[in-house]
């Protein structure tokens, strides 16, 4: 069974390299990762999204 949130992003925090990664983002790249509806359940999906979020500023 896969787990459940209360917290949308508490999947960022449980795994060490994305929390890292997640924390290292700017401000506002943050800001829109957490924005989104869908959040990343993988390191590869959170450096793609603040990529994408990087080609929009």
């Amino acid at each position: 069974m896969e787990p459940t949130y209360t917290d949308r992003y508490a999947n960022l925090m449980e795994d060490p390299a994305m929390e890292a990664y997640f924390v290292s983002l700017p401000g506002y790249i943050q800001a829109q990762i957490r924005a989104r509806k869908q959040q990343p359940a993988t390191l590869e999906e959170l450096q793609r999204m603040a990529e994408e979020v990087k080609q929009l500023f």
